[in-house]
C-alpha cells in the first residue's frame, strides 16, 4: 500500500520530501513604491511623463511600473509602484511619451536613487525579500535640444 502512495504521489509530482519543502515558482522579488513629483525648469508640474524602472546599463527601455501610476498626473504626481527584482541598481528612466503634448518635448532623465530608497517590510523569508520605497521629491525635466544635424534624406 505504502509503495503505491508513492507511486501515486510521484506520478502527482509529489513526494514525500517534497511534502515538507515548501515549493514556490518564479524569482526572488521586492515590492517597491516610487513618489514624485515632475516639474519643469520653471517648477511648473507636467503631466504625462512616464517613469520606468531600469535593471543594468543595457537595458534600453526598462520595465514599465503599473501603467495606472507610473504615469504623472496633471498636479506632476507619480505614484508608481510594482514588483521588481530584488538587488537592481536602483535606477529609473523619466520619459515624455507624448512629445510636445504637454508644454514641449522633454529630455529623457536616467536617475539613480539608490540613495533615496528604504526598505520599509521585512521579506517573507521565501521568494519575497521584503517592501521598499523612495520619494523623490520634485524631479526636474528639461526640455529636448533641438537636432541640429541634418538628415540624408533631407537633402534628397
Amino acid at each position: 500500500m505504502k509503495r503505491l502512495l508513492n507511486i501515486l504521489l510521484t506520478l502527482l509530482g509529489c513526494s514525500f520530501q517534497a511534502a515538507c519543502m515548501r515549493c514556490e515558482y518564479g524569482t526572488p522579488n521586492i515590492t517597491f513604491e516610487l513618489k514624485a513629483r515632475v516639474v519643469d525648469e520653471q517648477g511648473m508640474p507636467i503631466e504625462g511623463i512616464e517613469v520606468r524602472a531600469l535593471h543594468g546599463q543595457d537595458d534600453k527601455h526598462g520595465q514599465p511600473f503599473d501603467h495606472r501610476t507610473g504615469i504623472s498626473d496633471y498636479r506632476g504626481e507619480i505614484n508608481a509602484g510594482g514588483i521588481m527584482w530584488p538587488g537592481v541598481q536602483y535606477n529609473v528612466r523619466f520619459i515624455d511619451p507624448d512629445g510636445e503634448l504637454n508644454g514641449g518635448e522633454f529630455a529623457t532623465l536616467d536617475m539613480n536613487i539608490s540613495d533615496k530608497v528604504e526598505q520599509v517590510k521585512e521579506g517573507d523569508g521565501n521568494w519575497n525579500e521584503g517592501s521598499y520605497r523612495a520619494d523623490l521629491g520634485d524631479v526636474t525635466m528639461t526640455l529636448a535640444e533641438e537636432d541640429d544635424n541634418i538628415d540624408d534624406n533631407d537633402n534628397q
